[in-house]
């Protein structure tokens, strides 16, 4: 293959990242604004069902369901605490991602700062499986709380899908480490010649 083929090729590689890179950006960005706004509503809807006019509806965590109204505030408030870390993690997974795909869009592949972003979002995504493994016993735990000892529960449940994300998470951090190690070399190999 002659240069200016393989330099053809190329571009066409690079054009096709930024055209992907450039849309996920903005998806992802509407993802994080979405997240934002469904955890607000959702915090607030959980703690003044009755402003919100829902004091009917049943709430439904880890095999556990309850009206609304029946859950007393401190209950409540711990199951907005734990709504609340859930959407923070998916938001700070949404927004490294969206930086990555802004890197990526800018042909920014092997810079210090896109391989963080790689490392963070491969962290955040462990921390979030980490936690949805955890959130069904303590979701569990705080809407039986207020019931006789006897009729309290501890909902211990796996789908997989946590699996999949602590999976996925680490995979991520491997290859912002990978990332690291090649840039490095490349430095090396640069400096060396």
């Amino acid at each position: 293959m002659d240069n200016a083929t393989e330099q053809a090729a190329r571009e066409i590689r690079l054009s096709r990242i930024h055209r992907l890179s450039s849309t996920m950006k903005w998806f992802v960005t509407v993802v994080f604004v979405l997240i934002a706004v469904l955890g607000s509503l959702l915090a607030l809807v959980t703690l003044l069902p009755v402003m919100a006019g829902i004091t009917a509806s049943m709430l439904d965590l880890a095999d556990v369901e309850r009206k609304l109204s029946d859950v007393p505030l401190g209950q409540r408030i711990g199951l907005v605490a734990t709504v609340c870390v859930a959407f923070f993690l998916l938001g700070g997974i949404c927004w490294h991602a969206r930086q990555l795909f802004d890197r990526f869009s800018n042909g920014a592949f092997f810079e210090p700062e896109t391989q963080s972003r790689v490392v963070k979002i491969g962290a955040w995504l462990i921390a979030y499986g980490v936690f949805d493994i955890l959130s069904n016993p303590i979701s569990s735990v705080l809407l039986t709380w207020d019931r006789a000892p006897g009729q309290r529960q501890l909902e211990i449940a796996l789908n997989g899908g946590e699996f999949l994300v602590l999976i996925f998470g680490a995979l991520m951090l491997v290859f912002g480490w990978i990332m690291r190690e090649a840039a490095t070399l490349a430095e090396e190999n640069r400096q060396f010649v």
